[in-house]
């Protein structure tokens, strides 16, 4: 506080810093007189502006991230799937170990939490995951008036992710061939044929059981999948997800040697299964061991790293070469709506038109 002498007036001035906007403001209060007794009434009436000022609630600056955490996931165990939340929680007790349990969401800021993030040495794409799981969360915390400020701060928080140009997101035609051609494990090279054919999710593939096929109709009802991280079956990823995929010409001869090769292994190994891909004691596959093959083979046969999602995308891809519209696609996949899957089909379709124009630039007709 100083004092300004104003004619025969005197003004008690002080400066504080706004709290949602960061910038500095100035408050006075007039003084009859300067004496010690009349600045520490205006010292005190500054203060009080100053705090009314503020419009602050003092709640909210003793909220720490580990109670905005325990209160964000409480929420999401009232809307999403178990599975769901359980993924998020590990994520975010992480950060939160990371950040510390006891720093108070109204003083984060972008650059304290990259530095923070960056310290562990973790690979990009894990920070990513890191930032993409923390945003939503300080997102939710913002609206529900735990962290003011915060969110317009998160914009700093740069995107860590190594960006894959769209083709590498997916098998063209003969890339898919090569492939199946160069896998020598049966069963993992029926069940990646399967993947790209029907353009079913890991998760649904492991939990398809024999009834789930019907020949007859040539349809596969998804209404389950295998959570890699509760390591049982639950309920799809979406309402969406709950589908019929028709059984196409190319896809029906396979779905016939899946049933019989399941039965016929099962009477082999001697286990009682219903499962059409299971593993030599009628259990659920193992992911991280199929993605493995997959992996090393992608490596080895096409020198490309390959995902289980890489073979969805190219269900996508080879249907789009083939003309068959967004939604029909989309409905298959049981997608509500996907990025990816339109940026690949915009991707596929346009590549399409240029060789179709590329196949009659040249034609003569008189």
């Amino acid at each position: 506080m100083w004092i300004e002498q104003r004619g025969e007036k005197y003004l008690a001035v002080d400066r504080y810093k706004d709290y949602m906007t960061g910038k500095w403001k100035r408050v006075s209060v007039s003084m009859d007189r300067d004496t010690p007794q009349a600045r520490n009434k205006a010292k005190a009436i500054l203060q009080s502006k100053i705090d009314a000022f503020r419009q602050l609630d003092p709640e909210l600056v003793f909220v720490t991230i580990k109670q905005l955490k325990e209160d964000y996931i409480a929420y999401q165990r009232k809307i999403y799937k178990e599975s769901t939340v359980h993924r998020n929680e590990n994520v975010l007790n992480i950060v939160t170990g990371i950040i510390g349990p006891n720093t108070l969401c109204a003083r984060l800021s972008a650059g304290s939490i990259m530095r923070a993030l960056l310290d562990t040495d973790k690979p990009n794409v894990t920070i990513n995951s890191y930032i993409t799981r923390l945003k939503a969360m300080l997102r939710w915390g913002y609206q529900n008036d735990y962290c003011p400020e915060v969110a317009g701060k998160l914009k700093k928080l740069p995107d860590l992710s190594e960006r894959l140009k769209i083709q590498d997101k997916f098998l063209e035609r003969d890339e898919l061939k090569a492939l199946l051609e160069g896998l020598n494990e049966e069963h993992w090279k029926n069940l990646t044929e399967f993947l790209a054919l029907s353009g079913l999710r890991i998760g649904e593939a492991q939990a398809l059981r024999y009834s789930d096929i019907n020949i007859k109709e040539r349809l596969i009802h998804v209404t389950r999948t295998f959570s890699q991280v509760v390591k049982g079956v639950t309920t799809p990823k979406s309402p969406d997800s709950v589908r019929d995929v028709y059984i196409q010409d190319e896809l029906l001869p396979l779905c016939r040697k899946l049933l019989s090769g399941a039965k016929r292994k099962a009477l082999e190994f001697g286990y009682q299964s219903n499962l059409v891909f299971a593993n030599e004691n009628g259990g659920f596959i193992d992911y991280d061991a199929y993605n493995k093959y997959l992996r090393e083979n992608g490596i080895r046969i096409l020198n490309r790293h390959i995902t289980t999602h890489v073979m969805r995308h190219t269900m996508t891809s080879l249907f789009a070469e083939a003309g068959v519209s967004l939604e029909v696609i989309s409905r298959r996949l049981g997608h509500h709506d996907s990025k990816i899957t339109r940026d690949i089909y915009y991707h596929v379709t346009r590549i399409q038109r240029q060789r179709d124009h590329d196949a009659v630039r040249q034609i003569s007709i008189l």
